[in-house]
């Protein structure tokens, strides 16, 4: 295991060139960034020049950095955990999964799989994602250029612009003065509190349904129209097929019903238990390294060399559990397309936040393996 420390400011600038493999960035209290990756010292190069960090990783890598750093990255050719950085984030191109939680304003150019985001305190200006996007909390606008897959928005403060080549479920809140534009390949859902203060404009190539009792729709032409409250904020809405209004609670927490052409939120709490497990082993890992150049006895240290590599089997193992429940999921769904010859399967059965959270519980304390948490989280979905 490779560890490096560089000693920083509060708010250095730390720029990733590339890493070939999964990046885990994560903001810490401490003013300095500290590398941690599996491999050895020729795979990765940190160079520091002031408050200016270059990275690059030919293997898996963790990052710890000061909350305020700013954070620029090129390309990664796995998958990207950013968690809890306050200032701006830029990131050109991702071939795998991206997770972005409590972060600054975020620009990207180019993400191939899948998005989640939660929390953002600014703008989220996306040029392309290939695949779905599930996007929570937002601060300021939010812009999707190109969206090939499905996309669920809630929490979006600032105006949306966002152009998704399948269906979109969008939520509150909707800011009075904002704008929100909304254009689908598919269908469109759009959650709507009862004290809401919004103009509609509506076109679809399908039905336009509302479940809206206190609003009243007028056609005119291929544009249908509507106000409630006192039209506060702008909502259009354009989907080639159709467009449905429901009624939601005021105050509704964002994500609780996670259906309407999504197979669940599961990848994203893999995703969280990935990120749990990668900090929890990372810390292991450097106590272990710790404890070895501390002892001289060769029994002491052949037990905990052995116990450095159970670390690396739990690993591995994490990441068995991990990647199984995602070839579940894909074969699932394509059981489900072929049988009924639509595109999504139907919702599984929802799980609260509270057990999934007490499974991630579980996990931190060691009472279940990662894949005994994947397998229990299946049941619970009713997979």
């Amino acid at each position: 295991m490779v560890k490096r420390v560089l000693e920083t400011s509060s708010t250095p600038r730390v720029v990733v060139t590339e890493c070939l493999g999964d990046l885990v960035v994560k903001g810490s209290d401490e003013p300095r960034v500290m590398l941690r990756l599996q491999g050895s010292a020729e795979e990765v190069v940190l160079e520091q020049a002031g408050e200016t960090i270059t990275f690059a990783s030919q293997v898996d890598a963790i990052l710890a950095c000061p909350l305020g750093t700013t954070l620029s990255i090129a390309a990664v050719r796995g998958d990207l955990r950013v968690k809890s950085l306050s200032g701006s984030l830029s990131i050109g191109t991702v071939n795998g999964d991206v997770s972005l939680q409590d972060v600054g304003p975020v620009a990207v150019e180019e993400i191939f799989c899948d998005m989640r985001v939660q929390q953002v305190a600014g703008d989220l200006v996306v040029a392309s994602l290939r695949g779905d996007g599930r996007i929570t909390d937002v601060a300021g606008m939010l812009s999707l250029q190109e969206v090939g897959g499905d996309l669920r928005v809630d929490g979006v403060r600032g105006g949306m612009s966002v152009q998704v080549g399948s269906d979109v479920r969008l939520g509150p809140p909707y800011t009075p003065g904002a704008a929100y534009r909304v254009e689908a390949g598919s269908d469109v859902r759009i959650d709507v509190p009862e004290d809401a203060s919004l103009s509609m404009s509506l076109r679809a190539g399908g039905r336009i349904r509302s479940h809206l009792p206190a609003l009243e729709l007028v056609e005119g032409g291929e544009e249908t129209t509507g106000v409630l409250g006192t039209g506060g904020a702008a909502l259009k809405a354009v989907a080639a097929g159709h467009i449905s209004l429901r009624e939601v609670e005021p105050g509704a927490v964002p994500g609780e019903d996670l259906e309407f052409g999504f197979v669940g939120d599961f990848e994203g709490l893999g995703a969280a238990i990935e990120m749990r497990i990668a900090d929890a082993m990372a810390e292991m890992e450097a106590h272990l390294q710790e404890s070895l150049g501390r002892v001289s006895s060769d029994a002491v240290r052949q037990r905990i060399e052995h116990a450095h590599h159970e670390v690396e089997r739990a690993r591995h193992e994490a990441q068995r559990a991990a990647e199984q429940a995602r070839l579940q999921q894909e074969r699932a769904e394509r059981r489900w397309q072929r049988v009924s010859g639509h595109r999504h399967p139907p919702a599984p059965p929802s799980v609260s936040d509270e057990e999934r959270m007490r499974v991630l519980r579980m996990v931190e304390e060691g009472r279940v393996s990662p894949e005994q948490a994947a397998d229990l989280l299946a049941a619970l979905e009713g997979r």
